[in-house]
């Protein structure tokens, strides 16, 4: 009965006005994604108002194909000048940005964009098979489960602080630190706000991910006397090889499914499964030396994970309709503009619906591709613009997304102080890397933390609660363990290869 309706909502999606919408969401996606500054959910929201009074099977396909093009978008600047378009795309600059400094962009770009078509091909296949089974799942996350799920994804300090795992350390909690200025959660009182209404809400993404990330770099080149980001080797387009494609698609495809799984919990969100797919990654694969320094593992990994999201988040949207992140909502809007409700009744009073939708999510995932190759040729192009009128570009960009995250030039400003403190850190060896990684994730610890500990009126107890508990304490434990273990392992290796010598 399931394939049979998929298959049906196959020949829907291969309609050709299904298609032109699906392609001009893709694509519409991607330039919103590549934009720093304009998300998925923006890319969505302003998407939105054209589809009013579209046929149904045409209007939702295409919001949802927005959705899916803005994941691969996000990474086109990342790689090439550093600067994610989305949040999600942060943990792509690690190795991306590497591999573009090295000449190589053009082949990062290739392995971000066929990473996140593995990656959604394989969500909108456990979409379909499970969609209803996962999501009662992850109705069984409550505050304990987030919040270890957030330590979880804190042990990969290590993976980016540069070798140095105290100033990690230390980078990460001044992450955190930063992820408490706001209101408080559970009491509504200010902290660390200096009196200053505009900080009322805390600091937003953007600012914090551009800052530290794309100013702080040009702060770095200006300092060190170079206009000009540098480049081993003249950027060209390059194909990854057969062994390359066998190193990084058994790991798209475990990464795949671990977006899926992160994005049908609500809340959780793409930025979350791209950090833990990267963590890890570098956690259990062989060789992870050259993770930080151009590894492609290091862009497959989050690339495949954030684009399995969309589809996941889908899950619960369909199965239960509860929106689980801003982009649901939006679909969910769109939903309501056809005078639809999403929820489990839907699988059975409308079934067209729900599979025809998760039948273009599919066919979004070639356009993707196609639209992609034809992108990536003048991406790479731009590089070859001159040094003082790029980095100029880059600043104006990243002025622009931080302007148009709230509307606010206190927006710019921030960007600019965050980026003068990445570029102190960085020049004294500290990771702006595991800064933004504990800013990210310092809210769903916190938030988590102290929701737990009033339900169970203070009580630690609640945190090895459960199967889910105990698991993800384990995989925390292990991750935690393996890379001194490894170390250990490695010095050993070392030392008897000096002995035989």
């Amino acid at each position: 009965m399931i394939i049979q309706q998929f298959i049906a909502g196959l020949g829907v999606a291969f309609s050709p006005l299904n298609l032109l919408a699906i392609a001009a969401g893709v694509t519409w996606g991607i330039i919103g994604g590549a934009i720093p500054g304009i998300n998925g959910s923006i890319a969505m929201a302003l998407m939105l108002p054209l589809t009013y009074g579209m046929d149904l099977m045409r209007s939702l396909p295409m919001l949802a194909a927005v959705y899916v093009g803005a994941e691969y978008g996000g990474s086109i600047p990342a790689i090439l000048i550093k600067t994610p378009g989305t949040s999600a795309a942060a943990a792509t600059v690690l190795d991306g940005y590497e591999m573009h400094r090295q000449g190589h962009g053009g082949k990062a770009l290739f392995v971000s964009l066929f990473s996140g078509f593995t990656g959604g091909f394989v969500s909108v296949l456990l979409l379909v098979a499970f969609a209803i089974p996962l999501s009662t799942f992850g109705l069984k996350f409550g505050p304990s489960q987030y919040a270890l799920l957030g330590l979880m994804g804190l042990t990969v300090v290590g993976s980016v602080s540069g070798g140095n795992a105290i100033k990690g350390l230390i980078s990460a909690l001044f992450g955190l630190l930063l992820a408490t200025v706001g209101l408080d959660p559970v009491t509504g009182v200010p902290r660390f706000t200096l009196g200053s209404y505009k900080l009322m809400e805390g600091f937003d993404l953007i600012p914090v991910i551009v800052g530290f990330f794309a100013i702080s770099e040009v702060l770095s080149q200006i300092y060190h006397g170079d206009l000009g980001i540098k480049i081993r080797e003249k950027v060209k387009i390059e194909f990854p090889t057969k062994k390359e494609f066998k190193q990084f698609l058994p790991i798209a495809g475990l990464s795949g499914f671990a977006g899926t799984f992160v994005g049908a919990l609500p809340g959780a969100g793409a930025t979350i499964a791209s950090w833990l797919a990267y963590s890890q990654t570098k956690q259990f694969c062989k060789n992870t030396e050259t993770f930080g320094h151009g590894d492609i593992r290091g862009v497959a990994a989050p690339e495949s994970s954030n684009n399995a999201v969309p589809a996941g988040a889908l899950i619960p949207l369909l199965a239960l309709g509860i929106p689980g992140s801003n982009s649901t909502a939006i679909l969910l809007a769109g939903f309501n503009l056809q005078g639809v409700a999403p929820g489990p009744l839907l699988f059975t009073t409308q079934p067209e619906i729900p599979y025809t939708l998760m039948a273009c999510m599919m066919v979004a995932q070639f356009v993707m591709v196609a639209i992609g190759l034809i992108l990536i040729r003048p991406a790479v192009r731009i590089t070859s613009i001159s040094p003082k009128y790029m980095m100029t570009a880059i600043l104006m960009f990243c002025f622009i997304g931080s302007f148009s995250a709230t509307n606010t030039v206190f927006a710019m400003g921030l960007a600019l102080v965050f980026g003068l403190v990445g570029f102190v850190m960085k020049e004294l060896g500290f990771s702006a890397p595991a800064t933004v990684l504990g800013f990210v994730l310092g809210a769903l610890v916190e938030n988590n933390v102290r929701r737990a500990l009033v339900l169970s009126d203070g009580g630690i107890g609640i945190f090895f609660q459960g199967t889910i508990n105990i698991i993800l304490i384990l995989v925390i434990l292990c991750s935690l363990i393996f890379p001194i273990v490894a170390a250990q392992l490695k010095k050993i290796k070392v030392k008897k290869q000096a002995d035989c010598f």
